[in-house]
């Protein structure tokens, strides 16, 4: 039962029980209960709403209230109470009523323009009445409270000692996550009792990504990845690219949105929905909890070999020239040279980068934003048309889920960048996206010490000569996997006037990583030298 709270201010307490009586039958009907509180006197009703911790979520006012020291006159102290209740707070519903007056033509528009969401005459409200009924009123309090998320349809259970569970939870709200995911499930012709909030991954630009869980007594638990925004048309966006990339991805490989266009708005915000598989987690997380070795090539095989690699060769065309593709925008070319600046001091510490200097460096990656290509480069080598193909756009360890099980299964998520890029864009910010959040996430990632060994890795993997040890950690298992099968996933790379490409969006991707502030300034700095590097063996391919 959901227990709203109410306010009635009527001179009449007949108008009151007739009111209330005719409203509680629809409340019931939705399964809510109204406490009212009723008032005869409209300074009293002021001071109810003046004092009502939390608001009311309903008020009804009489418009006309006779003069105190003038019985026989009446004034429109109604409007009072609306102006009232609307400045305690934009979420209360507020409901104006009157018989009218002659003498006062304009009553029914002051009262709108002072903040009423419904006014009508009394004999209005009937069961007759197409707007005005006590059911059409009712409903319009249920819509509203529920659009602005003050009150939630399903129960929700989270984690309170998880402190990433719980920012979602205090950025959005309860009752606005509950409801969201109501007007998922209700697209979906289904309902449930109980929603279960786990965080799953960040997301981008103020979006909020996590995981659902509904329950039901007697029905199956549904999972969905559960996203919000208050970026109506990021989302609207990111639903078309979806249905695009189901024209083109395998069917299993990609979590499809249902219902295919965002729900809301609730209290400002919006949100996507997408059925879960069970137990269910990043790819990155799944990395961190150091899977058998077996069992990471195996992922990788499902996710490159037999999922992407397809749609890669399926949609291969001759395109424009690689330097167009990667045209930086100015505030791409800031963020670097900031990061440059800001991590410059450490490059050159016998405790950081160990680097003499970094002046060829900064000479050599300002070329590069600049003008798309290497220092040294001529621009006729770099002039031929390139291959570009459907690609993810955005395929970093954050959206592939991995379905746990006896046989672990990755899936994709947010494809909102899908596009045709280069051959080599999809896997490039993929083993990026391995060595900057999944080798050595831990401590180590906040030191120097193995910044060598993280360049080298990135030399390796630009060289495609990347092998590990017996037991490593999972993180590189899949890096090695990338580095030696690339040939296999993008046949592009095995032809020769084509391999300074992959060295190409290496760099590209490095770069972008040594500007995400969440990323620990270490391997910022390793990102910048990394990307140099790559660069440097464009160059070895295209200058004799």
């Amino acid at each position: 039962m959901q227990v709203i709270r109410g306010l009635m201010v009527d001179d009449e307490e007949r108008n009151q029980r007739r009111s209330t009586a005719r409203l509680n039958t629809h409340f019931e009907k939705f399964g809510w209960q109204v406490r009212w509180e009723t008032k005869t006197e409209p300074d009293e009703g002021q001071e109810c709403i003046r004092l009502a911790n939390p608001p009311y979520d309903v008020v009804l006012v009489d418009l006309l209230f006779a003069r105190e020291d003038l019985p026989e006159l009446i004034e429109p102290r109604g409007l009072e109470l609306i102006t009232e209740a609307r400045e305690r707070s934009d979420r209360t519903y507020i409901i104006a009523v009157s018989s009218g007056d002659e003498s006062m033509p304009d009553l029914f528009d002051r009262a709108r323009r002072s903040g009423a969401h419904h006014v009508f005459r009394r004999y209005e409200f009937t069961q007759g009445s197409l707007d005005n009924s006590p059911a059409a009123i009712v409903k319009a309090v249920r819509e509203h409270l529920l659009n602005n998320g003050t009150v939630r349809t399903v129960e929700l259970d989270a984690d309170a000692e998880d402190p990433a569970v719980q920012s979602i939870i205090d950025e959005v709200g309860e009752p606005t996550l509950s409801q969201l995911y109501s007007r998922i499930l209700e697209a979906e012709g289904a309902e449930t009792a109980t929603m279960r909030l786990t965080y799953l991954t960040p997301g981008a630009s103020g979006a909020v990504v996590c995981s659902v869980a509904a329950t039901t007594p007697g029905s199956p638990v549904q999972r969905h990845v559960l996203k919000a925004s208050r970026d109506e048309q990021g989302l609207v966006h990111e639903a078309e690219q979806n249905a695009r990339a189901a024209k083109v991805f395998p069917a299993l490989l990609l979590i499809r949105q249902r219902p295919e266009r965002p729900v809301g708005p609730v209290n400002g915000w919006y949100a996507l929905g997408a059925p879960l598989p069970d137990h269910a987690t990043t790819l990155r997380d799944w990395l961190a909890a150091g899977p058998e070795q077996a069992d990471v090539a195996d992922v990788m095989i499902k996710l490159f070999g037999e999922g992407l690699r397809a749609a890669h060769i399926e949609n291969r065309e001759l395109d424009t020239p690689l330097t167009e593709l990667l045209r930086f925008r100015p505030l791409r070319r800031r963020q670097v040279l900031q990061a440059l600046e800001q991590l410059s001091p450490a490059l050159v510490r016998p405790d950081g980068g160990g680097l003499s200097d970094v002046k060829e460096l900064t000479r050599e990656l300002r070329s590069f934003l600049e003008e798309g290509r290497p220092l040294g480069v001529p621009l006729s080598e770099l002039a031929r048309p390139t291959v570009t193909t459907y690609a993810h756009g955005d395929l970093h360890g954050g959206n592939v889920l991995i379905c746990q099980g006896h046989h672990p299964t990755p899936v994709l998520i947010d494809t909102s960048a899908f596009a045709r890029l280069n051959w080599a864009a999809d896997v490039a910010r993929f083993g990026v996206d391995l060595l900057m959040r999944s080798v050595d996430s831990g401590v180590e990632s906040m030191f120097f010490t193995r910044f060598q060994a993280w360049r080298e890795l990135a030399l390796c993997l630009g060289r495609r000569t990347l092998a590990v040890p017996p037991g490593p950690e999972a993180a590189l298992v899949a890096l090695s996997w990338l580095a030696t099968h690339l040939d296999s996933v993008c046949p592009d790379a095995a032809e020769p006037d084509r391999a300074w490409e992959w060295h190409v969006m290496l760099a590209d991707y490095l770069l972008r990583a040594a500007c995400y502030p969440d990323v620990p300034s270490p391997k910022r700095a390793v990102a910048l030298v990394a990307a140099h590097d790559q660069l440097r063996e464009v160059t070895k391919l295209l200058v004799p």
